[in-house]
């Protein structure tokens, strides 16, 4: 069987297996993608450990308790993990605003029954007017529960109302029989984690069964009920990260996300066809939309959820798989040039692009690993959907594309590709001084600006609380700031509030708005609260509301600093063994990207742009992308000085510019393209985001044309002088001797 049958084979079962992981004709209720909580709407929400330093076993126990209790509550596709040392997310797609609300009641629940019996002296008060302090000690806990059910009653001689039965274990039946015995006449109350839900008066000895009056709603005894049959909790947990998204804010994401792909990948496509002609643009087109067919099967394969940032991750995509496809079709384009014939032009440019190719995704992939590793919820999705890009369009860039174009021009050996233009001569080394210098003073003048002013950082960073309303149009941010202080919140100003409008909205007659404010140490309970009321007070509806406590700040702002520096780090080390022994290369590499994250923050904290997770994770795209276009040029200076060795190094690196700038420049231009989409199409939620991209792949292009290449000539000069004088000076010494 020859090699190219076999290759056609095992296409074509890739794209049926994507098809069918998307299908799922085996399961057809089941959604062919699962969708984040910012993009179907639902709860996320962070517990953290009261208790210092926990046992795993005791987390872990906490963990299952927890899990039990969302699907008793009847939550589908609820995700309970444990994170870090100390934290329990859980995770609730698809919940309106008041399942939400008995969600975050439920689950951090410490959920400690408690039987008492009333001091004789308070015998006589209402249950309302009990305190612990008119209670016996604890005579019996919830553990002699063993099964709990909520009900209606409607027995006649009996108060109607909804109620909670239980069961005692047939193990604790008799103690607590006689307990009830002996306290005949006594009223026994029921404390439910510090609150006195009902205290009867014990008629009879209860021994098998009893029940818990006195329950306000029907759904409250069910929730009473559902943490009794789950136990309570080995830790005590508080509520330190709220994430309340509604579904209609879900669907608005999910529209705009989509349209953002759909415009991106037409504007891509038509710029490639114009570039490189029907053949090659049209095989190039067919292997983005088959990089992203490839993408979503892998991602339903894995039953990974798709989250706003992964959305935007899908966009970024569309520009990442073309590159691979210029290097190549730019190598073919040299050797078209030089003579040769299609067959042999593609065979060589195909195989001359691999090295640059596999350089260029491997750091990408290292970075998109260390921001999955250090970085949680929405954005991990960005980092999943990034990975699986990276691979999927390297498959395509070097099986699927020389496959199907050797295919379509085995029998004709016209030259199908468009001649393009072609760079000569150009004397960047000797030219680029002024550029260099304005660019880096330009970075020190960026990292001196933030150093002083600092970043706005979001609630992902900072802690606090923030609510995103759908607003009538004739609401200015003075009403809602006047709204704000009509509330009345102890320490909450409507002037301290972060207020910031969009003209998007659900209708033409609304239009959205955000709200920071610093509610203090009870704002898990108050956020939601907050959100409501202010909604309310401006004619609004609320879209969604989150609440991130000081820990899970102080967590992110370490996982995003770690995830910086470890994916500078592994590409750093990475790029030295490439180019081992000449280590300036990987240096100057690195250099050039984190001179791009400097400017890029400038820019941020000049424009006032949120520092917030999916602006991170734009920002390590921007280093994956500055770090791509670098090594293209770093890997064709590589190759040069292996190929011609009788030519100066500056006349080998000049030559490397010229041979990779059209490549540079249509790679930007056609990654350029979705991001303006997104920036467009996306949304006020992504336009940080898309922002972020804007400038970090304009500054990225200029810095590997205009900073990459004169560094490494630079300091390779300095290097060799440096040489020489230690030459001159060694020849000195032994001449002086003799």
């Amino acid at each position: 069987m020859s090699n190219r049958l076999v290759t056609g084979l095992a296409l074509i079962a890739l794209i049926v297996a994507s098809i069918l992981f998307l299908w799922k004709p085996w399961n057809p209720s089941e959604p062919s993608l699962k969708l984040g909580l910012d993009l179907q709407g639902g709860l996320r929400v962070t517990l953290v450990s009261d208790t210092p330093n926990p046992s795993p076993e005791d987390l872990a126990t906490a963990r299952n308790i927890v899990e039990n209790r969302v699907n008793q509550f009847g939550v589908s596709e609820a995700l309970v993990a444990t994170a870090g040392n100390d934290k329990v997310v859980v995770e609730l797609p698809g919940l309106t605003s008041a399942d939400q609300e008995r969600a975050l009641d439920l689950i951090g629940q410490q959920a400690v029954l408690e039987f008492r019996i009333v001091k004789s002296e308070f015998n006589a008060l209402p249950t309302e007017a009990l305190t612990l302090d008119d209670l016996d000690p604890v005579a019996f806990t919830g553990e002699i529960v063993q099964t709990a059910s909520a009900q209606f009653q409607q027995s006649p001689g009996t108060p109607s109302g909804p109620v909670v039965t239980f069961e005692i274990r047939p193990g604790d039946a008799q103690a607590f029989g006689n307990f009830t015995a002996s306290n005949v006449g006594r009223r026994m109350a029921i404390v439910l984690d510090d609150r006195i839900i009902t205290a009867p008066t014990l008629q009879s000895r209860i021994s098998d069964s009893g029940q818990i009056t006195g329950v306000g709603t029907l759904d409250e005894a069910t929730d009473i009920a559902v943490v009794l049959r789950s136990g309570s909790l080995p830790i005590s947990l508080k509520v330190d990260e709220v994430r309340s998204i509604g579904p209609t804010l879900g669907r608005d994401s999910i529209n705009k996300g989509a349209t953002a792909a759909i415009v991106g990948s037409i504007l891509v496509i038509l710029a490639v066809l114009m570039y490189y002609g029907p053949l090659f643009g049209g095989v190039l087109s067919f292997g983005v939309i088959l990089a992203m067919l490839f993408i979503f099967g892998v991602l339903a394969a894995l039953g990974a959820a798709l989250t706003l940032p992964g959305l935007a991750g899908l966009v970024l995509t569309i520009g990442a798989a073309v590159d691979g496809n210029v290097i190549s079709f730019e190598r073919i384009r040299e050797e078209l040039r030089e003579g040769r014939g299609l067959k042999s032009a593609m065979k060589r440019g195909f195989s001359n692009s691999l090295s640059a190719i596999i350089d260029a995704n491997i750091t990408t992939l290292l970075a998109a690993l260390a921001l999955y590793q250090y970085t949680t919820g929405p954005v991990r999705g960005f980092a999943i959907t990034l990975a699986v890009g990276v691979v999927a369009s390297v498959f395509v860039n070097i099986v699927v594309v020389p496959y199907v174009l050797g295919l379509l021009t085995d029998k004709n050996q016209r030259t199908y590709m468009w001649s393009g233009w072609e760079v000569r001569g150009l004397r960047l080394v000797e030219r680029a001084r002024p550029f260099v210098f304005t660019t880096g003073a330009l970075a020190v003048a960026a990292i001196i600006y933030v150093s002083i002013t600092g970043l706005s950082l979001s609630t992902d960073f900072t802690g606090g609380s923030n609510a995103i309303l759908d607003v009538p149009t004739s609401v200015t941010t003075s009403q809602v700031r006047a709204a704000i202080d009509d509330l009345g919140i102890p320490g909450v100003t409507g002037e301290g509030a972060t207020v910031v409008e969009s003209n998007e909205g659900g209708t033409a007659l609304t239009r959205q708005v955000s709200v920071r404010v610093g509610l203090g140490d009870s704002a898990q309970e108050a956020t939601d609260e907050f959100a409501s009321d202010l909604a309310a007070a401006v004619g609004g509806t609320k879209l969604s509301s989150d609440f991130v406590g000081p820990s899970v700040g102080a967590d992110l702002r370490r996982g995003a600093i770690l995830a910086v520096v470890v994916a500078l780090l592994l590409v750093l080390v990475y790029l030295a063994f490439r180019f081992w022994p000449n280590w300036v290369v990987a240096l100057a590499v690195v250099l050039a990207s984190a001179h791009d994250v400097a400017i890029t923050l400038g820019v941020q904290a000049l424009l006032g742009i949120e520092f917030s997770i999916p602006v991170l994770a734009a920002l390590l795209f921007v280093i994956g992308y500055s770090l791509n276009d670098s090594i293209i040029i770093a890997d064709r200076i590589r190759e040069n000085v292996r190929v011609t060795r009788d030519k100066p190094y500056r006349e080998l690196v000049n030559l490397a510019v010229n041979q990779t700038l059209t490549r540079t420049v249509a790679t930007s231009g056609t990654t350029l393209l979705p991001v303006l989409a997104l920036l467009v199409f996306g949304g006020s939620v992504l336009r940080g985001f898309s922002v972020t991209l804007l400038v970090g792949i304009v500054i990225g292009t200029f810095s590997s044309i205009f900073l990459l290449a004169p560094t490494i000539v630079w300091v390779r000069e300095w290097q060799q002088k440096r040489i020489e004088n230690n030459r001159g000076t060694s020849r000195g010494k032994r001449t002086a001797k003799a």
